[in-house]
């Protein structure tokens, strides 16, 4: 297949995100925190660092903007937040249960790992569940080299390890002051959008296994194989990780060699179609659909996000926030749907993703970007930067302080951390039903 462009992409329009830092506020904070959510400001993350006290980071739609928030001396405005913004309890639980101890009852016969959860179970029953793990990447991450880090959190992140170095890439180029190449934001879309159908198809082949759909089930594995088969090809892994570091992406990425994983996208995205064609759906038991209709009521309350969001008609992605490059593919946000139950939206939206995804990365490798894919050096940089983009399974933030090329800061807003209060459903269940009803929360391991 050709890379030469039919239709050309002037990747130079993409416009990057815009950040406003309030730092050393005074006054009222209650106030001013009152006004921001009446301008409909979405809470998107709560740090501790990198001063005492913590910063708030705020997505404002009326300016397409982030805003970042921190109090003079040390003061803590999360508490002051959850009075205006919901999303500021699911922080402040978060951050509680770094420090505690998931409390184990002596009367429970055993307490279960599942994905980020302990599950207590009493006589084939469900009776708790804690949140057991708070994934911190960060901290062992300080004190070292920017480009060192950002491969360890590609590297550890399994299916969300690209987006992990993204985000964490924008974030220490803000730091820095660096104008990243367009042509490199380009290719970090082609690289989020192959992994996001990857990780996609993966969780609707398992959830087709659980349900029963062997046959939609050997299908989904059979084309997530073909995509990381391409990708092992031409990038040498099948998520297409070790390229994307600060600055952009290594100059040294095959984009001349890509006629071999275009021609498999082409092959692959026609299969996807003939699958949607003849009615890929994956319906639920009524008893399943009934235990997560209780999300409906807690979705604004749990700020959760991604697909589980968007299948609970929060429309919120950061792709349409930032579009960046996305403005110039014509990408479009997948809608929720009319009709279903919670598990049906989610599994439909996956689908219509892995369809929007492979329709992306394949735009990107017909109207190829013009190097360089790297910038180097920057200037103005102001020592501390935030980035964030839209993973696999939701929203990723990164925020971080950087002195001389070395991390000093570092904290992420996971969205497995985020939608995991979401598996409370399983209290006062049989464990014979948890295998299903924890699919919405599953982690697809990495390849």
């Amino acid at each position: 297949m050709s890379l030469l462009p039919q239709e050309g992409i002037d990747w130079s329009r993409a416009r990057p995100p815009k950040r406003v830092w309030l730092e050393e506020t005074r006054g009222d904070h209650a106030a001013r925190l009152e006004f921001l959510a009446s301008q409909g400001l979405r809470l998107i993350m709560a740090s501790p660092g990198p001063s005492e006290g913590g910063t708030l980071h705020f997505y404002n739609p009326r300016d397409r903007e982030t805003l970042h928030l921190r109090a003079e001396g040390g003061r803590d405005l999360l508490p002051a937040a959850s009075a205006f913004f919901p999303a500021a309890s699911r922080w402040m639980e978060m951050s509680r249960g770094r420090d505690r101890e998931p409390p184990r009852d002596a009367e429970a016969s055993a307490w279960l790992v599942w994905g980020g959860c302990l599950v207590a179970v009493e006589a084939g029953r469900v009776v708790r569940v804690e949140e057991a793990s708070a994934e911190c990447p960060g901290a062992p991450l300080r004190g070292t080299r920017a480009a060192q880090a950002c491969a360890a959190l590609e590297k550890g992140g399994g299916g969300e390890g690209v987006a992990r170095a993204v985000s964490f890439a924008r974030a220490c180029e803000e730091a820095r002051g660096i104008k990243t190449p367009p042509a490199a934001e380009a290719v970090r879309a082609l690289l989020l959008e192959s992994s996001r159908a990857r990780s996609h198809l993966a969780w609707l082949e398992r959830a087709a296994l659980c349900l029963g759909r062997r046959r939609a089930a050997a299908a989904c594995r059979e084309l997530r194989a073909g995509l990381e088969e391409a990708f092992t090809s031409w990038l040498g892994d099948p998520l297409g990780r070790g390229w994307v570091t600060p600055g952009g992406v290594s100059e040294e990425f095959p984009l001349e060699d890509a006629g071999g994983a275009a021609a498999a996208l082409a092959s692959i995205s026609a299969s996807w179609r003939s699958m949607l064609e003849r009615g890929l759906s994956l319906h639920a038991p009524r008893w399943m659909e009934r235990r997560l209709s209780a999300l409906r009521e807690r979705k604004e309350r749990e700020a959760w996000t991604g697909p589980l969001a968007r299948a609970l008609g929060v429309g919120t992605d950061a792709r349409a926030e930032e579009p960046g490059v996305y403005a110039l593919l014509d990408w479009e946000m997948v809608p929720e749907g009319v009709g279903g139950g919670v598990f049906q939206k989610l599994a439909a939206v996956k689908a219509r993703e892995v369809s929007e995804s492979l329709r992306v990365a394949r735009r990107v490798l017909e109207c190829p970007p013009a190097r360089p894919l790297m910038a180097r050096r920057g200037r103005g940089g102001r020592g501390e930067g935030f980035g964030r983009c839209e993973g696999p399974e939701g929203e990723l933030c990164c925020h971080l302080a950087v002195e001389k090329g070395t991390v000093t800061f570092l904290a992420l807003s996971l969205p497995g951390e985020i939608n995991r209060s979401g598996a409370l459903v399983l209290e006062g269940r049989p464990l014979d039903e948890a295998d299903l009803l924890f699919l919405p929360w599953n982690e697809i391991p990495s390849p």
